[in-house]
């Protein structure tokens, strides 16, 4: 492999006595800080033995686009095909873009593979047996959840095959010991999160529907066993909840869903391990700070048994990490990358125990990391604090000497997590609510919302985001241009521009009212134009039962549907709003 040493053995040597020495200061405790729960080294190091546990390179190749949320894959002939991803911003915001390219391990160089179809981010990508890679579902330039799915053959062209039964971007898919592929959850067009999961089988190049979850989930994760069998786990909304702890598990004979034991803590955006010996490493992730166990960011870490059912605490990271990557090494232990953090740790499962490696060359979150088959794990893209990386390392490891490693966290036996009850199974009652026996612990989840705002539920928004200026009403026959999050009333055939009506703004006009039933809700349809652009027509809907808003995304900004109504005139109006949701 065609690699430039960044960073010399003795400079590892250099920094790691500097950090072991450091930690003899350590005490084995935990503490508040304004609430924020600090994970501590228990055991001094020895400045003697301390070595970090392997070492990262940078790639002297470097990939033609920058690339996050991206896809990829192991070839049969061993190379590396990566797809999709959003890059480098421009005049209108960060893109989504359809191209692919491969990596040679043996060459270190990247070569371009053609374009997908479309153009995507947050989507599933295997490798079928037949040698063709399937990619499916994940959000288009327009931040839309997509149903299209494709296939990349050896000669370098995509074609189209069946599409989903539900849009999904976010969702958690595997590939079956038969070779088929199962998708679960994901947010749908709706802004929605999915029950509903679905196979691709390769001979017929479609897609079928499977039995539903229990829990609508999306930012969870889906872990093949070594049985057959397929186990999500927990998931959620990324901002402000609610998040899950609970998990369950996919008959392949039956097709159907059994909740199994819970997470002691709710998460979104962590990792979930298959390990060795059969059990499921569950790493980070984020979730709200539980005061003396863990952060909103977390360090901690637990393990699902098949054997029991159930989750018990492993031991915590010596960093706290969401949106990093998580890749077995040939010898059964974990590499754990990234997470907005130039640290990487691998995780021992004999000895419960975190070790610290040599840093890593860039900063990364939202990156990918893939182990090849010598052994060597590569890392690529990713997100820095201000940029989207265009570059791939490697981390490459000795034999492991527990007896020199650098060993960080808190073990499994003394965890935080201890603390807090047994969560049981999460099993829910016709009533929605979990069984008094073996209750589930959502730590971390936020209270539902009142019935006006229920359905906040499927936006991911709070109800702080909807605090809007009094509705200004247009005059008759004249567009109206308000600020964001100042609503309008507009008749059919008029215009809501916000902030403006230039290539600045959004402008929203009234076409038709769909429906008004207790049956079907309140669906208006309107024409959007943005930034100059026509984006053609959507519907702002109301569901049966609420009382509004309505809110559908469109990019950077929400449109909200507050209600329709008759002028004096016996005119059809509608009452919408543009605005940006909070960022606090």
């Amino acid at each position: 492999m065609i690699i430039r040493t960044t960073v010399t053995v003795l400079t590892f040597f250099l920094i790691f006595l500097i950090s072991c020495s450091s930690s003899e200061t350590n005490e084995s405790s935990a503490g508040d800080s304004d609430g924020e729960f600090l994970i501590s080294t228990p055991t001094p190091f020895s400045t003697v033995d301390c070595e970090p546990y392997g070492a990262f390179t940078l790639l002297e190749g470097k990939m033609f686009n920058e690339r996050q949320r991206h896809g990829w894959v192991i070839l049969s002939d061993g190379q590396i095909l990566t797809a999709g991803g959003r890059g480098k911003g421009g005049p209108r915001g960060p893109r989504v873009f359809p191209h692919s390219e491969t990596f040679n391990a043996d060459t270190g160089q990247w070569t371009e593979s053609g374009d997908m179809l479309t153009e995507r981010q947050d989507f599933a990508m295997f490798t079928l047996d037949d040698g063709r890679v399937l990619v499916a579902g994940g959000q288009d330039i327009q931040m839309e959840a997509m149903k299209n799915s494709e296939v990349w053959d050896e000669s370098g062209n995509w074609t189209k095959v069946g599409k989903l039964n539900d849009s999904r971007e976010r969702g958690a898919a595997v590939k079956l010991s038969d070779g088929r592929v199962l998708y679960t959850g994901g947010k749908n067009d709706r802004l929605g999160d999915n029950t509903t999961t679905e196979i691709f089988d390769p001979n017929t190049n479609e897609w079928e529907l499977s039995g539903d979850m229990n829990q609508k989930r999306s930012i969870h994760t889906a872990t093949a066993l070594q049985d057959g069998r397929v186990i999500v786990i927990g998931g959620g909304k990324h901002r402000e909840g609610p998040y899950y702890s609970s998990a369950e598990v996919w008959d392949p004979e039956t097709e159907t869903w059994e909740y199994t034991g819970s997470m002691r803590l709710a998460r979104v955006q962590h990792t979930a391990t298959l390990l060795d010996d059969g059990r499921v490493l569950v790493v980070g992730g984020g979730g709200e700070a539980v005061n003396d166990v863990d952060t909103s960011t977390r360090a901690s870490a637990e393990i699902w048994d098949p054997a029991t059912g159930k989750f018990e605490p492993a031991a915590s990271m010596g960093d706290a990490r969401t949106e990093h990557e998580a890749t077995v090494l040939s010898d059964g232990r974990v590499l754990v990358t990234g997470g907005l953090l130039p640290r990487a740790e691998v995780y021992d499962p004999d000895t419960d125990t975190w070790y610290s490696t040599g840093p890593m060359i860039e900063t990364r979150y939202r990156h990918l990391a893939l182990k090849l088959n010598d052994g060597t794990v590569i890392v690529s893209g990713g997100q820095a604090d201000k940029y989207v990386h265009i570059t791939a390392e490697t981390f490459e490891a000795p034999v492991f000497d527990t007896t020199k490693a650098c060993n960080v966290g808190i073990q499994g036996k003394v965890s935080p997590l201890l603390a807090l009850d047994d969560p049981g199974s999460g099993e829910i009652d016709d009533a929605g609510n979990v069984y008094a026996e073996g209750e589930l612990n959502e730590l971390g989840s936020v209270e539902a919302h009142s019935a006006r705002f229920s359905e906040l539920e499927e936006s991911g928004l709070s109800e702080s985001d909807l605090v809007f200026a009094d509705p200004v009403v247009a005059e008759p026959g004249e567009d109206v241009v308000v600020p964001l999050g100042t609503p309008a009333t507009i008749r059919i055939g008029q215009g809501l521009g916000s902030p403006s009506m230039d290539a600045n703004g959004t402008l929203v006009r009234f076409k038709e009212l769909v429906a008004n039933s207790d049956e079907e809700g309140v669906i208006v349809r309107v024409n959007l134009r943005s930034s100059g652009w026509d984006m053609g027509d959507m519907d702002l809907t109301i569901a049966p039962g609420e009382s509004g808003p309505g809110v559908t995304s469109f990019t950077r900004v929400w449109l909200g549907l507050l209600g329709v109504s008759t002028n004096e005139a016996g005119e059809t109006t509608a009452t919408i709003v543009v605005f940006e949701p909070s960022t606090k």
